[in-house]
C-alpha cells in the first residue's frame, strides 16, 4: 500500500472512530438533558397537585363545617318542634281544666 491509501484508510478510520465517540457524547448528553427535563415535569406536576390537594381539602373543610351547622339547625329544629308539642299538650291541658273549672 502506498503513503496515500494508508492516508486514506487512517483518516476514513479517524473520521469513524470520532463520530462514534462524538455520537455516544452527545447521546449521553442528549439524555442527560431528557432526563432532566423529565424530573423538572414531574416535579412541577407534583405541585400542581399538592395545590389541588391543598384546594380540595380546603374545600372538604368548610363543606364538613356547613354539614355541622346544619345537623345542628336539625337538632335545634326537633327541639323545638318537640316543645311545641310539649306547649299544645300544656295548653290543652289548662284549657280543659278551664272548662272543667268553668274558666
Amino acid at each position: 500500500m502506498d503513503i496515500g491509501t494508508l492516508s486514506s484508510v487512517a483518516t476514513v478510520v479517524g473520521v469513524a472512530v470520532g463520530g462514534y465517540a462524538g455520537g455516544r457524547l452527545q447521546g449521553r448528553s442528549s439524555a442527560s438533558q431528557i432526563a432532566a427535563d423529565t424530573v423538572e415535569m414531574l416535579q412541577t406536576q407534583v405541585e400542581l397537585l399538592k395545590e389541588d390537594k391543598e384546594s380540595r381539602d380546603g374545600e372538604l373543610t368548610e363543606l364538613r363545617h356547613r354539614v355541622e351547622i346544619l345537623e345542628s339547625l336539625v337538632t335545634q329544629r326537633a327541639e323545638v318542634e318537640e316543645l311545641g308539642t310539649k306547649i299544645s299538650l300544656v295548653k290543652d291541658t289548662v284549657d280543659r281544666i278551664a272548662i272543667r273549672v268553668g274558666a
